[in-house]
């Protein structure tokens, strides 16, 4: 196994996460992403808006857009924007989102910089990934307030929602990425410091089948650190890392999207999701060298997700016994 030794390395192994600054573009690297949601947000107005109301809605924008449709009971609006394909009943139609520009973001070589820092030059693009549009709370259907995707995200751990073999051998890393000024105001995530070094605590099934630890509201007697970004930065978690979301009680949408790395040698811990090198000191090592090589790879794997009941799947509880609760190790 490749050891490294990086300060950056060293401080998220002993805090649990790093805030970086200043490593992206706002013009160059994130509002493409927004652009190509939008197109998505186009073409979901013209398939379920009331005809009447299409050419006045198309002229909305970003955000007035995303209102409307959300109110549309489009089902399971969320993955539609969602960067992999859905957890379980996997159709031929399912959708996810995968574009050019979010393509270009997990290759981005800012991005990948620091991900070496961490993980050593053997890395690969996890496909435990996912984009967050967090409208304001007080617009959120009830049923949404507590849909992690949409609303508040629960206390957890990454490394939790992998399989059982990827939550012992997994080597990974979160890159948090805002497309939004982030502020305990809108909605920004928590965590506790340190909390990383007790490992993969247990976790259960909470609002919607979500991840969450258990006996979580045990933290709230913790100082939590928020993690407030401005566009551009970007937030690296340990996979240990303790974390959630606060509500989104501002006026302005939150959005975000989570990617994940992983080092070479160890498994993506979500067979059979795409899980491919992108970067390594051996040029051969790298087989997809662009977007319709990576859209391929994930209709191969929703083609495989088809007959399955479930895409992926990871233990809940995490462990059988209480050994690893939170109660017993804090």
């Amino acid at each position: 196994m490749m050891q490294v030794n990086s300060k950056l390395k060293k401080i998220l192994d002993r805090d649990g996460y790093l805030r970086i600054k200043n490593i992206l573009n706002f013009n160059k690297d994130l509002k493409p992403i927004l652009n190509d949601m939008e197109y998505v947000m186009d073409n979901l107005v013209n398939k379920f808006a009331p005809r009447h109301m299409r050419k006045k809605v198309f002229k909305y924008d970003f955000k007035r857009k995303y209102t409307y449709i959300s109110k549309l009971n489009i089902y399971d609006l969320d993955q539609h924007f969602n960067t992999r394909l859905p957890r379980d009943n996997v159709k031929k139609d399912s959708d996810y989102f995968a574009s050019q520009s979010l393509w270009n973001l997990i290759n981005h070589k800012k991005i990948l910089d620091v991900v070496e820092q961490l993980l050593g030059s053997e890395i690969l693009s996890n496909p435990v990934q996912n984009t967050r549009i967090k409208q304001p709370e007080s617009k959120l259907p009830r049923r949404s307030v507590h849909d992690g995707l949409s609303g508040r995200t629960p206390w957890h751990q990454d490394a939790a929602v992998l399989s059982s073999v990827g939550q012992r051998l997994t080597d990974m890393v979160t890159v948090w990425i805002p497309f939004t000024k982030t502020t305990k105001n809108n909605g920004c995530m928590i965590t506790v410091k340190e909390i990383n070094k007790l490992g993969l605590l247990n976790h259960v099934s909470g609002y919607k089948g979500q991840v969450e630890i258990k006996g979580s509201k045990l933290l709230d007697k913790f100082k939590p650190i928020f993690l407030e970004a401005n566009v551009g930065d970007i937030i690296i978690l340990h996979k240990h890392s303790i974390h959630c979301s606060l509500p989104n009680r501002s006026n302005d949408f939150r959005i975000s999207a989570d990617l994940r790395y992983n080092r070479a040698g160890t498994p993506s811990g979500r067979k059979p999701l795409p899980n491919f090198y992108v970067r390594s000191r051996n040029k051969k090592n790298i087989t997809i060298h662009n977007y319709k090589q990576w859209i391929s790879l994930w209709e191969k794997a929703k083609n495989k997700c088809i007959p399955r009941k479930y895409a992926f799947k990871y233990p809940l509880p995490t462990f059988k016994n209480s050994k690893r609760d939170l109660a017993r190790l804090i």
